[in-house]
């Protein structure tokens, strides 16, 4: 069996290596709080974090196939991640601004991106607290969480045929470890 980490620290750190790569000037983490002795003295910070999660649906329902080059059933549920990215420069707010322009380019327009629909931000401040300037941002990203389910493959699938006032009808019916239902695969 292979290690895996939890699925949203997983996104989050993908994320992170993702924009790391299109931000050599920033230091990108999901590393929090920033207090003043921590913050790098000329460079800017990026933080990642989870402001909230919308998940559709109920359960890990619908099936999603098979996970690759196993037979291990896969199941998934559609979910909305509304992301927070806390911008932070020591001296100069308008790199604050100018990181964020960068972040949108590379989040919303570049290809291989993660599926963010919008990325939008407040005004930039200074916070004693932290001892530089903060912008604070907010996106949203649209996904599937997904959970494979070693050890329980699907027991059955039953196909069923409904003679009722219109004649024939046929439908498909799939059940697995503790009511996994066929459905389709969400985004």
């Amino acid at each position: 069996m292979t290690e895996r980490r939890a699925a949203l620290p997983g996104m989050l750190g993908e994320l992170r290596e993702f924009l790391a790569r299109g931000l050599p000037e920033a230091e990108v983490t999901t590393d929090y709080p920033f207090q003043q002795r921590r913050l790098p003295p000329d460079r800017a910070v990026v933080w990642l974090g989870v402001e909230k999660l919308t998940a559709r649906g109920g359960g890990f329902a619908p099936y999603l196939g098979e996970e690759k080059g196993t037979a291990v059933p896969v199941a998934g549920r559609e979910v909305e991640v509304t992301l927070r990215v806390e911008v932070l420069h020591r001296l100069d707010g308008n790199v604050c601004h100018r990181l964020f322009g960068e972040l949108c380019q590379r989040l919303l327009l570049e290809e291989g991106r993660p599926r963010v629909g919008e990325l939008s931000c407040g005004g930039v401040a200074f916070d004693r607290e932290a001892g530089a300037f903060r912008l604070v941002c907010k996106g949203t990203l649209r996904g599937v969480l997904a959970q494979s389910e070693e050890g329980r493959a699907l027991r059955e699938i039953v196909v069923e045929r409904d003679e009722g006032r219109e004649g024939p009808r046929e439908g498909a019916v799939a059940s697995g470890g503790e009511g996994a239902a066929l459905g389709g695969a969400g985004l």
